[in-house]
């Protein structure tokens, strides 16, 4: 049976993280994760037009949220659905560099384990072929950790040049059943 992507990426680093997390990521055929949310969205222009872009869900204090990950083609499908509202990546490693692709724009993840939790900073990204320079990437503050026996979420994603929130999605998830 293969390695799962972030097993593989993170080698002995992901025996450091916490069992939720390490569940979590331990993705051998389709799973399915379930869990509440709360989303906050940026005011700013500049910051709903980001968000649009990349199908980020709308704000709200308390939501359902579904988790489907999917091995396929060497990494991850992550379907997202906060609400009625959906949004797909894709995680595989590229170049020995784990990277988070949302349609045409692929970001280069500098993915690492802090006290047993898993930081997903970006550090680079492109559209297409096309690199990006470092005042349009997003700074992403994001982590996944293992609180009250449930795994956690918590993703802040600030816009390029003026820093401003685009969107902040925290909550916690638990494992549903495998889908096959």
């Amino acid at each position: 049976m293969k390695v799962p992507v972030f097993q593989d990426y993170l080698g002995p680093d992901f025996d450091l993280l916490s069992p939720k997390v390490r569940e979590a990521h331990e993705v051998y055929r389709v799973m399915r994760w379930t869990g509440r949310a709360k989303v906050s969205r940026g005011a700013s222009l500049w910051s709903r037009v980001l968000a649009a872009v990349f199908g980020f869900p709308p704000a709200t204090d308390d939501t359902g949220v579904t988790v489907t990950m999917t091995p396929q083609n060497g990494g991850e499908l992550w379907e997202r659905q906060f609400g009625d509202k959906r949004f797909w990546s894709f995680l595989k490693v590229q170049n020995g560099k784990m990277t988070e692709c949302f349609g045409p724009f692929t970001f280069t993840l500098g993915l690492h384990v802090a006290e047993g939790q898993l930081h997903f900073p970006v550090h680079a990204g492109r559209v297409g072929p096309i690199p990006f320079p470092k005042a349009l990437l997003p700074v992403s503050i994001a982590r996944e950790y293992e609180a009250d026996g449930r795994f956690h979420f918590d993703v802040a994603l600030k816009a390029p040049f003026t820093g401003a929130l685009m969107v902040h999605y925290q909550g916690w998830l638990e494992r549903g059943s495998d889908l096959s």
